[in-house]
């Protein structure tokens, strides 16, 4: 299938109430794990325009074919000249930008919820649309938050007390919450020897255990133990079979006051892990699937690659839509195993999820830390 077919997609900037959409290329990119999705544009202007406006720290809302993928805010523009050629050219980022940008405020968030701490964080900051999209807001017990912190970390570092994490929708919104892993497969991504069935040309395996260890050892302190010989009274040591070669590390934990919690960090710690060590990336032709839908984060799709002995559904962690002149319309599919990042949002759906996989991942990783106390060995430290 080649890049070059002509896909039909109207790709529009809203900025100061106008609308541009004549674009010599863009890159509009959306990844749960970048803290802020980014985006740029290229306008090719002609010689005899006028001068053009200044929309650094305007803020843009983006829509593919009617379709909102992003709300951001402009940060920088660039009008270049030159004796052949006249370029402008937009580059910004989502909402997140402002959490990641600036300091958290000083605020107290123990004995709230999950929820209401990341709240009483963005909201002075003018983020006021946050939602929750998990099976549980559990309540918080130690957070510190350090002054000069960023928002985005001190709020990140709330939501992943509770095996959490932060994202932004298309529409600003800021959500608080992790993958649903009972939602069906969007579309089947297919790359034979024989050329039967393939729809898309490109892709890319890569396994790395550089942040894989075979022993992991958890240390915090409770509450009320400070002095006592500055020991760490709180300890869970977790072992990964998977890992043949001995590579032992230590991690100490601060935001935890009991072992249950200390549990619940490791696990999130393990399962990040265990997310770098897998990324399936496949370049597709166009925005959109078949029926027309844009491909967007958080879709489940299932892929079969005979080169690679895959047979199985995989998570769609981030997507980049590309516009250039040597690739055409791209889009720039990023996978992660299924089942493992924020496993523990939707606990019921996530355990049947982990029940469905096919070849080549069919291993569901995240089944090693599924029952904390019989992986690791937890206990007080003598």
């Amino acid at each position: 299938m080649s890049n070059n077919y002509p896909y039909e997609n109207d790709v529009t900037v809203e900025v100061d109430g106008k609308a541009h959409n004549s674009w010599k290329s863009y890159d509009i990119d959306s990844d749960f794990l970048i803290p802020a999705d980014a985006f740029k544009f290229d306008l090719g202007v002609p010689s005899n325009s006028t001068v053009l406006p200044d929309f650094s720290g305007a803020e843009v809302k983006v829509r593919i074919n009617g379709e909102l993928v992003m709300t951001g805010i402009v940060d920088t523009t660039q009008h270049t000249i030159s004796k052949t050629n006249r370029t402008y050219s937009l580059n910004g980022r989502d909402r997140a930008s402002i959490l990641v940008d600036c300091s958290a405020p000083i605020t107290n968030v123990k004995g709230l919820t999950v929820l209401d701490a990341v709240k009483k964080i963005v909201e002075p900051l003018g983020i006021k649309k946050v939602e929750l999209r998990a099976e549980n807001n559990p309540t918080l017990d130690k957070v510190d938050i350090d002054v000069g912190e960023t928002a985005w970390n001190a709020a990140m570092r709330c939501a992943n007390s509770a095996g959490l994490h932060l994202w932004f929708e298309p529409n600003g919104e800021l959500i608080v919450g992790g993958a649903d892993y009972s939602t069906p497969p969007v579309a089947t991504l297919c790359c034979m020897k024989d050329g039967k069935r393939n729809n898309f040309e490109q892709a890319d395996l890569t396994f790395d255990v550089s942040n894989r260890f075979s022993e992991v050892t958890f240390l915090a302190q409770s509450h009320g133990k400070q002095g006592q010989d500055n020991k760490n009274d709180l300890k869970w040591v977790y072992h990964d079979p998977e890992m043949t070669t001995y590579k032992p590390k230590t991690v100490v934990v601060s935001d935890v006051d009991n072992l249950e919690a200390l549990q619940k960090w490791a696990k999130k710690y393990i399962a990040d892990s265990m997310l770098e060590g897998f990324t399936l990336t496949i370049v597709v032709p166009d925005h959109k699937m078949q029926d027309g839908t844009l491909w967007q984060p958080g879709q489940r799709v299932h892929v079969i690659c005979e080169e690679y002995e895959i047979d199985a559904i995989f998570f769609l962690m981030g997507r980049r839509f590309t516009l250039s002149r040597n690739g055409g319309t791209q889009t720039e599919l990023r996978f992660k195993q299924d089942g493992i990042w924020t496993p523990d949002a939707y606990n019921a759906k996530a355990e049947k999820a982990r029940k469905r996989k096919g070849k080549k991942g069919k291993k569901n990783q995240g089944d090693l830390i599924s029952t904390n106390g019989q992986i690791g060995r937890a206990g007080q430290q003598e």
